[in-house]
């Protein structure tokens, strides 16, 4: 099982307005290191820096990149062997990832985070770009494997340090994500909107849910599943909830951009309720297929919230 990677929910724009989704092993911002983002420009920013974690690990990003050239084993393999390595789409996402940097306003530890994942991204692109040409030129026929052996410890630590960089930038994003997401909270409340204050919250209990599964060694630890059957059954509860709160704005609901936001809700309910039956499934099987399964399923919802 590789480690989950959930992709990170939207922000809003305007005063307060944040996501309240988070990655793997995400934690509040109890430590104060994170600060509300207040201003429309800080919440673009913010928005611009959820855009670019996504596409780092979107499906030919960063992780998998990283994976499929470990995967070749270059150190044991031999010049007649068919050796093949990627780039993914790192590039593409790095751009995001510098553009989101440039934008205006001061999001502290987070764009110190930034700052680091993008100077481990240069390093990283330096020596897998030209690797890359080495290899699918199939130069390293004509030297025996000479440079791809002699490189490969260095290329592997390029990877290591910006998967490192990536993690740290996501536990930096979820810590000023979450920082407001109890004022979110709050004013929908204030204002009423039901469906939208259940849909914050059960995405917030669908995180904390997926999140319990980072490790292997989780899928079998009763612990760990114990607090995924209260979490499981809160967030059922909070679904059922929901449904009956949607119909009674279906009822009421005139205007074609209140229709199609309260359909949206509708799928993202759907999709977490698969979620919570693939949960039911992960805890009979405890495979690591079924944990991605539950994980997908999550990253589908939050797809649908940024729709």
């Amino acid at each position: 099982m590789r480690r989950v990677k959930l992709r990170q929910g939207a922000a809003l724009a305007g005063l307060l307005m944040l996501g309240a989704c988070g990655g793997a092993g995400a934690g509040g911002a109890g430590n104060g290191s994170a600060e509300v983002a207040a201003t429309p420009a800080t919440a673009a920013k913010l928005s611009a820096y959820t855009e670019a974690y996504n596409a780092l690990i979107d499906t030919f990003g960063l992780p998998r990149t990283a994976t499929e050239y470990k995967e070749e084993r270059v150190a044991s393999r031999s010049p007649a062997d068919d050796i093949s390595i990627s780039q993914g789409w790192i590039e593409t996402a790095h751009g995001k990832l510098k553009a989101a940097r440039a934008l205006p306003g001061a999001l502290g530890p987070l764009d110190a985070a930034a700052g680091t994942l993008d100077t481990a991204l240069e390093k990283l692109m330096a020596r897998l770009g030209p690797l890359y040409s080495y290899y699918n030129t199939k130069a390293y026929r004509q030297d025996a494997l000479k440079r791809g052996k002699a490189e490969d410890a260095q290329m592997t630590a390029e990877f290591d340090a910006a998967l490192k960089a990536m993690d740290d930038f996501n536990t930096a994003l979820v810590q000023q994500r979450r920082a407001g997401t109890d004022a979110e909270l709050a004013q929908l409340k204030a204002d009423g909107d039901t469906v939208g204050y259940n849909n914050k919250q059960a995405m917030r209990q669908a995180e904390d849910l997926v999140a319990l599964f980072d490790k292997p060694e989780d899928l079998k630890d009763p612990a760990v599943f114990a607090k995924g059957d209260a979490l499981a059954g809160s967030l059922e509860k909070l679904l059922a909830e929901q449904q009956k709160a949607l119909a009674a704005a279906k009822a009421k609901a005139t205007e074609p951009i209140e229709k199609s936001r309260l359909g949206v809700y509708g799928l993202v309910g759907d999709m977490l309720g698969t979620m919570i039956g693939q949960y039911r499934q992960l805890k009979q099987s405890h495979s690591g297929n079924d944990a991605q399964s539950m994980v997908d399923s999550y990253n589908r919802a939050v797809g649908m919230g940024m729709m």
